[in-house]
């Protein structure tokens, strides 16, 4: 949802802020698009960290070539030179963890924890 929110007045201010991702039911392709049209838009620069989720029914179909999820993530991510932890208990399924909106929190790229409090 928040893809579709860049570049419109209903962006909230993203300065300082880690973002919180996770989907259901994309394929690897489609959030490549999404990640990618992310750091089209100049904001990624202002985070300061990334909180993943899960990425439930997110493969592709086994006759679709594909990147994996994972390739994709780390392609779109992995030099932004800012904390992402990854598998983090929150998304569509299953059971989720509180996950703070608008509290102070750390994000632990090195121990792979999101903690507060």
């Amino acid at each position: 949802m928040a893809t579709h929110l860049l570049g419109t007045p209903l962006l909230p201010d993203l300065t300082g802020v880690i973002l919180a991702w996770e989907d259901v039911g994309e394929v690897p392709y489609r959030i490549d698009r999404m990640l990618t049209q992310w750091r089209s838009s100049g904001l990624l620069p202002l985070i300061r960290g990334i909180a993943l989720g899960r990425f439930s029914r997110c493969e592709a179909p086994a006759q679709l070539p594909s990147l994996t999820l994972e390739t994709v993530l780390r392609d779109r991510l992995g030099d932004l030179g800012i904390p992402i932890v990854g598998d983090l208990p929150f998304g569509h399924e299953g059971a989720n963890a509180v996950l703070p909106v608008g509290i102070e929190v750390c994000l632990d790229g090195e121990q792979g924890l999101l903690h507060f409090g």
